[in-house]
């Protein structure tokens, strides 16, 4: 079990060394939307914050055999968090809170980690391996869309 967990939270870990190359990024672009209709960067990176304070103080502290979870108002939670990029004013500032967090995050799963633990989100059958791997791939979804960006910036 010690070797999936550490598998499955090195993969979440790996976020992190990523978004501090995001430090680079030319510093008019990290509030340009990636495309019409789009968050920026900066509302980006604030929305995967904005996940992981939830996990590490609403969800993550619940998660136990059997525990009946949910989780918020998806789309509310969402402008919430779009809303709170707005108080960024350098993209540092948000990179050093959102590591924080994440290292915050990735602490109390190491401590709570067991994959035996069964519980249910939103009526779906879930562990902890399974919960992580849902926000490993949200990540995923986020970076893809910001390296597609920036590198259509670049060659612009």
């Amino acid at each position: 079990m010690a070797v999936k967990q550490n598998k499955t939270l090195n993969q979440f870990t790996d976020f992190l060394p990523w978004v501090e190359k995001l430090r680079e990024t030319d510093k008019d672009l990290w509030i340009k939307p990636i495309s019409t209709g789009k968050w920026s960067l900066r509302e980006i990176l604030t929305h995967i914050m904005h996940w992981d304070k939830n996990s590490l103080e609403m969800m993550l502290p619940s998660m136990a055999e059997g525990a009946k979870l949910f989780f918020v108002d998806i789309e509310k939670h969402n402008q919430e968090a779009a809303v709170f990029a707005q108080a960024y004013t350098t993209l540092d500032v948000l990179i050093d809170d959102l590591i924080k967090t994440r290292q915050q995050l990735l602490e109390l799963l190491k401590e709570k980690y067991d994959d035996t633990n069964k519980f249910t989100i939103n009526n779906w059958n879930y562990t902890y391996k399974k919960f992580v791997n849902v926000f490993i791939h949200h990540d995923e979804h986020h970076k893809k869309q910001i390296e597609a960006f920036l590198e259509q910036e670049k060659s612009a």
